[in-house]
């Protein structure tokens, strides 16, 4: 997963969906795609998961042009292979300029990126073998062929063979034996030591070999490449300049690109970390199009600009949780820790948090109980109210607390642990601008007031450092942020739960969730795979280590103009296709 993200924090989420100012869209803009605005639409029917996600908005497109985006980051990490890389908006820029073997389409499914491939199959299932046959024509924008070297990196760096490279998950290239080339590097075999279904999740995005070798072993170049911008491409796009501040990414059009070309010259990414400004950087047709984490006032503005703007709503693959620290003393106290957690998320009431934050844009919104599947998954089920978490029931709480020998559980009263310690203040965090989550964390808060526990909210300027703690100023009591999936759910949840996964930043550890875990990720059998991840999910919600709050809505928005831009509620987001984006001919 992405952080809101594999699940890539991708948007970190850990992990994401926009009409009666009478504006035309042209050269005047001061940042926009040339054309004129059209007649937007709206929709607010939930369109993720269904054959109909894929072809939304399809058009035909010019050739020239540009197309100004924002991201809600500034690129702090251009490694998307990488614990503070697995960003949701890094993601957003990048996917244009590293390539994928496979790509995760609005709808679920999964096809083969058939640019950079001509095929991709199980060759074998004894040992589980899987062959790929690179484009003979498929190349880096410097000309370097893509080949089995970049296969050969991409598995070095994510095996977890070197414990020094921060990879945000090696899930399914631990499970590999070899990765081999032939044909001059275009044919690339790779032969598994353990069964892993979800081969279709790795392979992507790919680093050019190359370029690693030019800085050092693979701890030094996977670090490098966190600290630079790509210096070649793999995409359609080449990335052109990176302003100073890092609040202007541009990128222009592949020459060398193997497959069909780009239909826009030039794509900016704009970083607009203040929520609030993008609707009117929209109206003042400074960008072209918007995709934020969305927030009451933010929906009602763009709703209120009328038929000029395109925007979509939608409920995919994102969920919004809350997680504790288990490395923090109280929190992760072997004795008494699960009793307080258990009881803190007891307390918290989920129904209270969406009423007062996303169900004033989406009435449909409701508690999601599983931290496994979404609701318009196979084999989602109730994970979390069976052992009474997200309840609301402040005085249940406080009972658990109390007969576990806690005193003072009450509203004024300072909690002391049954070892006669008082339990500390906690630090919560959220990401900066982000109204929705600040609210949910001060609503938390006052749920754990009424168990004499106080919180500490703030906001992180950097969710992927502060996820994995790098460094004094980036650290976590408790955290609120969205994981953001691919339609892969076991290989997505196994880094998440697992004993030093990737992307267990929380440090939590059950040995029979990464039994469960392990096994759902390494079966062909779906019953089974769904039966150990709810085992796994039910487990968790025993544990108390986290707690989902909803299924994120996505919200995007766009000018009329611009043709096949589409949300994407998968880990990838909407710039899966982002060589298809252009601006609509005068037919269309």
């Amino acid at each position: 997963m992405s952080v809101s993200g594999q699940w890539r924090c991708r948007r970190a989420a850990a992990w994401m969906a926009a009409g009666a100012v009478a504006l035309a869209l042209g050269l005047g803009g001061c940042g926009g795609s040339s054309g004129s605005a059209g007649s937007g639409s709206a929709a607010d029917t939930n369109l993720a998961g269904t054959s109909a996600a894929d072809t939304f908005n399809s058009a035909t497109v010019g050739t020239t042009g540009k197309i100004t985006w924002t991201i809600e980051k500034t690129v702090q990490n251009w490694n998307l292979l990488s614990a503070d890389g697995n960003t949701f908006d890094y993601g957003q820029v990048l996917n244009g300029v590293y390539p994928s073997t496979f790509i995760s389409n609005p709808s679920y499914a999964v096809t083969m990126n058939s640019d950079l491939l001509d095929s991709a199959t199980e060759t074998s299932t004894s040992p589980e073998t899987i062959t790929y046959k690179i484009k003979q024509n498929a190349v880096w924008s410097d000309g370097t062929p893509i080949d089995a070297s970049d296969f050969v990196y991409a598995w070095q760096v994510q095996n977890g063979a070197d414990a020094n490279i921060p990879v945000a998950s090696t899930t399914g290239y631990q499970n590999i034996q070899s990765v081999t080339g032939s044909d001059n590097g275009k044919t690339v075999t790779v032969v598994y030591k353990t069964t892993f279904p979800d081969w279709k999740s790795l392979f992507g995005p790919l680093y050019p070999a190359h370029i690693a070798k030019q800085h050092g072993n693979d701890e030094a170049s996977f670090a490098w490449f966190g600290s630079n911008p790509p210096v070649v491409s793999g995409g359609p796009f080449v990335v052109g300049s990176v302003s100073s501040d890092k609040t202007s990414v541009i990128l222009n059009k592949n020459p060398r690109y193997y497959g069909s070309p780009a239909h826009v010259d030039q794509i900016v990414f704009r970083a607009i970390t203040d929520f609030t400004q993008e609707p009117t950087a929209l109206q003042n047709h400074e960008v072209d199009g918007i995709y934020p984490q969305p927030q009451v006032d933010l929906v009602t503005q763009v709703k209120n600009m009328g038929g000029t703007v395109t925007y979509h709503i939608n409920s995919g693959l994102s969920f919004e949780h809350i997680d504790f620290n288990l490395k923090n003393p109280a929190l992760g106290n072997k004795t008494w820790g699960t009793t307080l957690r258990t009881a803190m998320f007891t307390a918290t009431n989920r129904d209270d948090i969406i009423a007062k934050t996303i169900k004033q844009f989406q009435s449909t919104a409701t508690a999601l109980d599983s931290r496994v599947l979404v609701a318009n998954q196979q084999g989602y089920q109730d994970n979390v109210t069976p052992f009474g978490l997200g309840t609301g029931d402040t005085a249940k709480a406080q009972k658990l607390l109390t007969d576990a020998g806690f005193k003072n559980a009450t509203s004024g009263g300072r909690l002391t642990a049954p070892d006669g310690t008082p339990v500390p203040a906690f630090s919560m965090k959220y990401t900066v601008g982000n109204k929705i989550r600040q609210d949910e964390c001060d609503l938390f808060a006052a749920d754990m007031a009424d168990l004499g526990i106080a919180v500490n909210v703030s906001p992180t300027d950097n969710l992927g450092a502060t996820l994995s703690q790098s460094g004094n100023n980036y650290t976590y009591d408790i955290i609120v942020f969205a994981w953001v999936a691919t339609p892969f759910p076991a290989s997505n949840n196994q880094p998440l739960y697992t004993t030093g996964g990737g992307s267990n930043y929380g440090g939590y550890s059950n040995a029979n969730v990464d039994d469960w875990l392990n096994t759902a990720a390494s079966t062909t059998d779906t019953a089974t795979q769904i039966a150990d991840l709810n085992k796994a999910d039910q487990q968790i919600s025993k544990d108390a280590y986290t707690l989902p709050l909803y299924q994120k809505p996505t919200f995007i928005a766009f000018y009329p103009n611009l043709g096949n831009v589409r949300d994407n509620t998968t880990q990838i987001g909407p710039t899966y296709n982002i060589g298809q984006w252009g601006i609509k001919t005068t037919s269309s």
